[in-house]
């Protein structure tokens, strides 16, 4: 005969482990919002590194504006005549302070320069600058128009200007700028402040028309997530900060974890399925009888052997009742045999008479010999009726008497009345005895012959007799 691939316990138990594991293992990853979840954390990480950056941006340009407000208080406090050589005094310390400022400048009212770090603008016009008609007003971040003498050199520098008194006794602007570097300091300490200091992240910041001032990081094609650094309607630049998160990626980690722990399982089964096949290999032997060894202790089959055990005792418990049902059945049939050779050779029947039922159960010695069923029914009424009248008193007798004294054994011979019948007009010779005391159960041997053939026997005997003298 043969077996398919999976026939085994143990090839089938593996295939059944794997596949379970196989298919939840896809339910799981079919269903769940790995990508989804991945992209929405790294979009949030993009709108907090947005915002931060934003943030610092914002604080540092105030943080300027702060500085120009004081500078700008000291000199209004300075004689007119003398303000310029104070206002190049102060430069010079603000610049060793501040290595990342590119040019720091005091104009009049008129746009004149009238003091500088860089001693080669002096006298130059600034009044056509977009950034000071406005610094008159209050502080303002622009940046340098790459037309005017100021910022001809540095078109990206931003400059943040103030001016110089308040209300009607504004007497001058002072502005300073600042280089790109500047920027990129901010923005670089802001990216490290950032998770994993902003690794992988794309930064850019472009000013109110649109003009880049920042950017760093590689250049990726994720989603585009944006801050802006100020509020515009309550006097913020209104810049743009772009962060760019790169794209999420499916990963191989969990397909790979699938298979391996798919191919886990299916060892796992494989070894287990060999340790059942060994235990159900155990438990055959031990229904044939073939092995005396103790059984596997396993909890995963610790039951199977005890129901191989308990299986066996039913068979071995059957085995020994079917034994000796058969010795039984042998033992009836040699006692049936040796009651039938007893009828055979006495010639005589066995009657059952039980008093409580007025039944008889008898044997018919002829029926029995020509292989016909022994054994008939009638009631004790019946028999009698075959006897002569005078003789069923005497049988009755016997009968009462043997009931009341049990143990005892009684002879008695009757005659049955004439007619067509087969034991019409013989005579029955009966040896009746109890069963117990207290049984209404009686047995009698009966044996019939004619007159003729008694008168045969007995002559038969007395010649016997006489031969036996003369010898």
């Amino acid at each position: 005969m043969k077996h398919g691939l999976f026939s085994s316990l143990r090839s089938l138990l593996a295939l059944l482990l794997a596949l379970a594991a196989g298919l939840g293992g896809l339910a799981v990853l079919g269903t769940a919002d790995i990508g989804i979840g991945a992209a929405s954390h790294d979009n949030g990480k993009g709108r907090e590194g947005a915002a931060l950056i934003a943030e610092r941006v914002e604080d540092a340009l105030l943080a300027v504006g702060r500085d120009l407000a004081l500078i700008g208080e000291s000199l209004a406090l300075q004689d007119p005549q003398a303000v310029g050589e104070a206002a190049e005094r102060l430069f010079a310390a603000w610049r060793r302070l501040y290595p990342d400022y590119a040019d720091v400048l005091l104009a009049d009212r008129a746009g004149r320069v009238l003091a500088t770090s860089r001693q080669s603008i002096v006298g130059a016009e600034v009044s056509g600058s977009p950034w000071f008609a406005k610094s008159l007003a209050g502080i303002v971040v622009g940046e340098a128009a790459e037309a005017s003498r100021a910022g001809a050199a540095v078109p990206r520098n931003l400059i943040v200007a103030a001016p110089v008194g308040s209300g009607d006794d504004i007497r001058g602007v002072l502005a300073v700028q600042l280089t790109p570097s500047w920027t990129d300091a901010v923005i670089a300490a802001a990216r490290r402040s950032l998770p994993d200091a902003g690794r992988g992240l794309s930064i850019q910041m472009l000013n109110g028309s649109g003009r880049m001032l920042h950017r760093s990081g590689p250049e990726v094609h994720g989603p585009d997530v944006s801050a802006t650094v100020g509020d515009v309607r309550q006097g913020g630049v209104g810049w743009l900060v772009s962060v760019r998160v790169p794209d999420v990626r499916p990963s191989g980690a969990p397909v790979l974890t699938l298979l391996g722990t798919v191919g886990l399982v299916a060892s796992f089964g494989w070894l287990m399925g060999g340790h059942l096949r060994r235990n159900l290999a155990h438990a055959e032997a031990l229904c044939r009888q073939e092995t005396q060894q103790q059984g596997p202790s396993w909890f995963l089959t610790r039951d199977l052997h005890n129901l191989t055990a308990q299986i066996r005792s039913a068979v071995d418990r059957s085995l020994t009742r079917e034994r000796l049902l058969q010795e039984k059945r042998a033992a009836l049939a040699r006692s049936r045999d040796r009651i039938r050779a007893i009828r055979v050779l006495s010639g005589s029947s066995c009657w059952e008479i039980d008093r409580a039922t007025e039944q008889v159960v008898w044997t018919d010695g002829e029926e029995a010999e020509n292989g016909a069923a022994p054994e008939r029914v009638c009631a004790l009424g019946d028999v009698l009726a075959y006897l002569v009248p005078e003789d069923r008193a005497t049988l009755g007798n016997a009968l009462d008497a043997i009931q009341a004294a049990p143990g005892t054994v009684r002879d008695v011979v009757v005659r049955t009345r004439a007619g067509t019948d087969r034991i019409s007009g013989r005579r029955l010779a009966l040896r009746i005895a109890g069963d117990r005391a207290g049984s209404t159960r009686l047995y009698a041997l009966s044996r019939e012959y004619s007159e003729p053939a008694r008168i045969a026997l007995r002559r038969t005997a007395r010649l016997d007799g006489e031969h036996v003298s003369a010898g």
